[in-house]
């Protein structure tokens, strides 16, 4: 069926050809017969020309009830490169005459006849869909009067069952008062509510894709949402290569507000030491993980390994990465990475050359109820793998920590202290070829057990909105920044190197909560309560990223810092305290955890019982 619709296309394109050949004659010669027969030849073979023209300049691939001006440049460009092979040809050869305005007015001609054909085909699509629909009651107003406003603008109009433009709203003196395919562009985006309430609409739409977070503020601030929707088109490096579409669009979320920047990283360093590597990702089921996976996908490894302890989790990202993917050799790997035996099997199976290490338990309070878990996993577990990288010669591995490693006052923190301190230790005796790097950054958004999907469910559920403190604060990244700047950080390795991100300022938990509430189209303490319940074991007001002993110098990259310390104790020493700490954590007693532990990590805060 497609290929008979591509040859009737294809054979309606030489018709019009024809035609354009056959004007450009009449033109020039009128009525006179003789003249028009005798430049018959040189037109006919004209048309075969442009025929090749079409093919090659590849217009039949397009769909043309949804083709932009890119795809109009096309049958521009194949006419143009048509009308210079048809003139060069008669000029070389003298066996015929090709007179240069029928040449001209043929190609102008052609030009016409093609795009208006398109046109008026994307037309009578647009009018049959508009027929076939039952026109929508909602009025839209689309917040950016670019390109991708334009986009959704003309999808709206195929599909009017989904609601109809009444206007764009822009910041641009050179927009504003004017129209866009027929709909006015108002403005500025300061008087959004004044136009909502004066036309009446039901739903504003952001499509603004490479707006950052501040500029998402912003518009926000001007937007009443417990009185008119809010929906918006994802950010600009969620959706590359991918139109915009009203598909795309999803209401705004806290995400938006703190994390929609686009990281620039070095995709040239990056590919040098993963391309046609096998690589493989513990944890990578996890938020962080997953997301490595996804982003290591695109530089082409050789082999990815998806390796973690719930089945469920790794079965979701290796479908994931089979559907965009479907060319990469993958292993699902189902370990413990704190079973030695079995993580040895692993390697000897897979020799894996690049190893992201992002497994590990990272609930504060959860860990606090199970100590010997979080030391048991996060660093023994990490020693392990560390060794094991060593004994196979793997050619990096890069530990993904945390800022709750600096100055711990929980035992998560304490666990991942002790995983730094080995790796580091294990990279300054250089016993092995593997360059070993660390990795230290705060919270990212939207990770499974954080704070965000917990706010979101009690929202959902009515409220209250349950706050520990109202003066705690964190760091905050998006999963993707986060996951671009570990692989650009792994570039970097060399000897054991700290790597710490910059996260950008500090925020407010509650002011998180208060801006999802309103997001949710609530008044924070009227519609939904918030509830102080007071800090958790384990947790501070304020999480901070680096150590008071620990020296910051800067990298090639703006937001990846290097930290320089020169205390960093034997790999033995360290090993001996990662067992004696789990030792004392199967004995239950917090307190002689932190006291055991203060002899080799000074900067630890007491635990509270």
């Amino acid at each position: 069926m497609l290929r008979r619709r591509k040859l009737l296309l294809f054979l309606i394109d030489l018709s019009l050809t024809l035609t354009a050949g056959l004007a450009a004659l009449f033109f020039r010669f009128g009525f006179d017969r003789f003249s028009i027969v005798k430049y018959l030849p040189p037109v006919i073979v004209g048309v075969a020309i442009y025929a090749l023209s079409y093919l090659f300049n590849g217009i039949y691939r397009v769909v043309w009830a949804y083709a932009d001006a890119k795809d109009m440049f096309r049958i521009a460009r194949a006419v143009f490169l048509a009308y210079l092979v048809h003139v060069t040809t008669f000029y070389i050869y003298r066996g015929a005459v090709l007179p240069r305005s029928v040449g001209a007015m043929m190609a102008l001609a052609s030009l016409v006849l093609l795009i208006g054909s398109r046109l008026f085909w994307a037309w009578s699509r647009s009018r049959e869909a508009s027929k076939r629909g039952i026109p929508s009651q909602k009025s839209v107003m689309i917040i950016g009067a670019g390109e991708a406003g334009v986009m959704l603008l003309e999808e709206f109009q195929r599909r009017p069952e989904l609601g109809k433009v009444v206007g764009f709203v822009d910041d641009s003196p050179r927009k504003i008062g004017r129209t866009v395919r027929g709909i006015p562009v108002y403005g500025p985006i300061s008087s959004i509510m004044n136009l909502v309430e004066k036309y009446g609409v039901d739903e504003v739409i952001v499509a603004i894709p490479s707006a950052t977070k501040d500029q998402m503020k912003r518009i926000l601030s001007y937007i009443d949402t417990s009185r008119v929707r809010l929906r918006t088109l994802p950010a600009l490096h969620e959706i590359i290569g991918t139109k915009p579409s009203i598909d795309l669009l999803r209401d705004v979320s806290i995400q938006d507000l703190l994390g929609r920047e686009e990281v620039k990283i070095d995709s040239q360093s990056i590919a040098e030491y993963i391309r046609s590597k096998t690589v493989m990702v513990t944890g990578a089921g996890g938020s962080i993980g997953a997301e490595l996976c996804r982003q290591i996908a695109r530089f082409g490894p050789g082999h990815l390994i998806l390796l973690g302890r719930g089945e469920n989790s790794i079965f979701s990202i290796h479908e994931e990465l089979l559907h965009d993917h479907p060319d990469l050799r993958m292993s699902r790997v189902i370990a413990d990475v704190s079973n030695e035996e079995r993580m040895r099997e692993v390697f000897e199976r897979y020799h894996p050359q690049i190893v992201f290490h992002a497994a590990a338990h990272k609930h504060v309070p959860l860990m606090e109820e199970n100590p010997v878990e979080a030391f048991w996993v996060n660093a023994r577990g990490t020693r392990i793998v560390a060794d094991l990288c060593c004994e196979f010669d793997v050619e990096r591995m890069i530990l993904i920590s945390t800022d709750k490693a600096v100055k711990p006052s929980s035992l998560m923190g304490l666990s991942k202290r002790l995983a730094e301190m080995y790796v580091r230790a294990l990279a300054q005796e250089r016993r092995c070829r593997c360059l070993f790097s660390i990795v230290r950054f705060g919270n990212v958004l939207g990770s499974r057990g954080s704070v965000i999907p917990r706010f979101a469910r009690q929202i959902e559920r009515g409220g209250p909105v349950t706050v520990t403190d109202p003066r705690m604060k964190r760091y905050f990244m998006s999963i993707p920044e986060a996951a671009s700047l570990v692989l650009q950080a792994g570039a970097y390795a060399s000897n054991g190197e700290l790597y710490v991100l910059d996260m950008g300022e500090l925020v407010s938990i509650e002011q998180i909560a208060r801006e999802m509430i309103r997001l949710a189209g609530y008044t924070p303490d009227v519609d939904i309560k918030i509830v102080y319940t007071g800090m958790r074991p384990g947790e501070k007001l304020v999480e901070e990223l680096f150590l008071s002993s620990e020296k910051i110098e800067p990298t090639d990259h703006s937001k990846i810092m290097k930290v320089v310390e020169n205390e960093i104790l034997p790999s033995k020493t360290v090993s001996d305290v990662i067992d004696k700490t789990i030792a004392i954590a199967r004995s239950g007693d917090r307190k002689k955890i932190t006291e055991f532990l203060k002899d080799y990590i000074p900067d630890i805060v007491e635990l509270e019982e």
